[in-house]
């Protein structure tokens, strides 16, 4: 006899309906003559922590964070000691194993690009109060979905950001969303791959070449 599972069936038609919602958005955007971009960059830090997630996850790069073309080398993201907003600069150093890394780029709407702008330095403001989540990385590696009140991880707050701007589709909720799940992206577009100096040097002072 043949078993129906309505939850799974409901489940299934929401992330179709959910598909064909973002495809009709981002369709939308790439025609919109006046559309920016967005920045995710992926890097690997040389720390067991990384090596550990590497090894769980079946992805080399272990660190997410996103950024705005127009702050020139800045992103945001979560680390051990809560939110941070960075250089990728900072971490070159004459004495420091180059770090490796992938850049990708989204296209967005002038209004999604100001939504997520204004989400980003929201989230500046909550500084303080803001923490990494190590329960929700266990958790996500254990496929359990959940929401902790200003607590992230670094791919689960980019993936926040993309989903509540519509900014890209996501198959998953973005408690379970990896790095290895943003460099999937349907609307992404790998710019650069190599190690953080060449990025920089690359790009001479910041993404906002790229444009």
């Amino acid at each position: 006899m043949l078993k129906i599972r309505p939850l799974a069936a409901l489940r299934k038609l929401h992330l179709h309906f959910q598909k064909k919602t973002f495809e009709r958005i981002w369709n939308h955007q790439e025609q919109n003559e006046h559309s920016k971009k967005i920045s995710i960059l992926l890097t690997r830090f040389p720390d067991n922590g990384s090596r550990f997630i590497s090894l769980l996850t079946g992805y080399y790069y272990t660190h997410a964070s996103i950024g705005l073309p127009e702050e020139q080398d800045t992103y945001y993201s979560f680390v051990r000691k809560g939110f941070i907003v960075e250089k990728a600069s900072r971490y070159i150093r004459p004495n420091w194993k180059p770090l490796p890394c992938q850049l990708y780029e989204i296209p967005v709407s002038e209004e999604t690009y100001h939504h997520i702008k204004h989400l980003l330095h929201s989230f500046v403001e909550r500084k303080p109060s803001l923490q990494y989540s190590n329960l929700g990385v266990v958790l996500s590696l254990c496929r359990i979905r959940h929401k902790r009140q200003d607590r992230y991880f670094c791919s689960q707050f980019v993936a926040e950001i993309l989903k509540e701007t519509r900014a890209a589709y996501l198959k998953k909720d973005p408690s379970l969303c990896m790095p290895k799940d943003l460099s999937r992206l349907p609307s992404n577009n790998l710019i650069f791959q190599g190690t953080l100096p060449e990025m920089v040097r690359s790009f001479t002072g910041g993404i906002n070449e790229l444009s």
